[in-house]
């Protein structure tokens, strides 16, 4: 099986700590290396190509029949995606510069700034990505269902990208928590893994550790789009990464989990079908590039 190089690995663990690189005109774009195309732009980072196998086992714990099949996808080459989930001020940048259909959209008082963008449709992300290609002249776009858990994995298979236990979330997820208790004091005490955070609600992007390809919040505080038609299992599925565009395509695969949701949905291969023009405190997105 294909996999992801060693060295290209090995590139991307050094910058997962947190470094941050701007684009130089004419650079090349190496596995592992960050840039922005502009000021208001999000922070990217390149991701290499690799094989991996999507979906879960049988074995998983609280494994959903819309996981499986699993099967062996190809990426065949490498790819930029946004370091963290799109952020209210990225989203404010678009509506000051006249994009985004001028649409702003609630923040529930929970603050704007770093935080993820929330309350938003898929349209509305597709409206960001295209006015992000027109401003900068790159090839933007949402990840497809495949890309998507390709990165979010990160070279893992474990049922989390930091393994299989559930209260090493604090440490990466924003998700149901002690703390998250106190606004849900109804709620039976076994919604909440036994750890605390800080954050009842979202956080601002960046507040957790990284996956090993130095993405954020790829599990929990907001749910992200994804370019993919709703279908109720991977059958059929591409094996080449590309989106998946037959099924039911007035539903879209988001995929991630949130803030306010138990460790049981923070897993790598969890999906769900949600009506694409929906605007939920729980529906986030985050951005892909085409690499020339």
């Amino acid at each position: 099986m294909k996999t992801i190089t060693r060295s290209a690995l090995a590139g991307i663990l050094l910058l997962a700590g947190g470094s941050r690189l701007e684009a130089q005109e004419g650079a090349g774009r190496e596995p592992g290396e960050r840039f922005r195309d502009c000021a208001s732009c999000p922070e990217m980072v390149v991701v290499p190509e690799g094989s991996f196998t999507m979906g879960s086992p049988s074995s998983e714990e609280e494994r959903q029949g819309d996981e499986g099949p699993q099967h062996l996808v190809t990426i065949g080459s490498p790819f930029a995606v946004g370091v963290y989930e799109v952020t209210f001020a990225e989203w404010d940048a678009c509506v000051e510069a006249g994009g985004c259909g001028g649409f702003r959209p609630r923040d529930e008082v929970w603050g704007r700034g770093s935080r993820p963008v929330m309350n938003v449709s898929r349209e509305d992300a597709q409206e960001y990505v295209r006015w992000l290609s027109g401003e900068t002249g790159a090839q933007y776009r949402l990840l497809s269902e495949a890309e998507w858990e390709y990165v979010a994995r990160a070279g893992t298979q474990t049922a989390r990208y930091w393994g299989e236990g559930e209260r090493e979330q604090c440490q990466y997820a924003n998700g149901a928590d002690a703390t998250a208790h106190e606004a849900y004091p109804s709620a039976a005490d076994s919604f909440f893994v036994g750890c605390s955070d800080g954050n009842v609600y979202t956080a601002p992007v960046g507040s957790f550790e990284p996956n090993r390809f130095g993405m954020y919040d790829m599990l929990g505080n907001v749910f992200e789009w994804t370019g993919d038609c709703w279908n109720g299992d991977h059958s059929g599925a591409p094996a080449d990464g590309s989106a998946r565009l037959q099924g039911d395509c007035s539903r879209i695969v988001v995929r991630g989990g949130s803030y306010d949701l138990r460790p049981r949905f923070l897993r790598s291969a969890l999906r769900f079908g949600v009506p694409a023009g929906i605007r939920n405190k729980d529906l986030g997105f985050r951005v892909a590039r085409t690499l020339d």
